[in-house]
Parts: structure tokens; C-alpha cells; sequence
């Protein structure tokens, strides 16, 4: 009798089951994509700073050579 209740919800059981193994993977799939998302994001936040402290060196560089220019131009004169 037991097993006759038990075969009529197992589809129910089942479906109920499966819908929450699908909710749990979407879940977790979002988080995952943010998780890449900030990644990512922290790649091209890195990318930029390293491009703009190659360009601050080379205007560091840029503005030494011309402070020597100067500081030569006064004493030339």
C-alpha cells in the first residue's frame, strides 16, 4: 500500500527535485559570472594603471631633460 502512495508522488517528488537543482545552478552560475565580471574588471583596472605609470615615468623622464635644458640655458646666458 506503501508503495502504491509512494509510485502515484514520485514524479512530484521528482519535478520538485529537479527544480531545485536547476534554482541551485542558475544561483550559482550568476555568481560565478560576477565573480569573472569583477575579474575582469580588475584586469583592465590593472592594464591601466600599469599603462599610466609607464606614461608618468616618461614624463617624469621628459620633465628632467627639460628642467636640464632650462637650468643649461640660464647659465649659458
Amino acid at each position: 500500500m506503501i508503495d502504491k502512495y509512494l509510485m502515484a508522488y514520485v514524479p512530484y517528488i521528482a519535478g520538485i527535485l529537479s527544480a531545485l537543482v536547476a534554482y541551485l545552478s542558475f544561483r550559482e552560475s550568476r555568481r560565478k559570472t560576477k565573480h569573472d565580471e569583477a575579474l575582469d574588471l580588475l584586469d583592465r583596472v590593472n592594464k591601466d594603471n600599469d599603462r599610466l605609470r609607464e606614461e608618468n615615468e616618461e614624463l617624469k623622464k621628459k620633465n628632467l631633460q627639460l628642467t636640464r635644458e632650462l637650468e643649461e640655458l640660464r647659465y649659458a646666458k
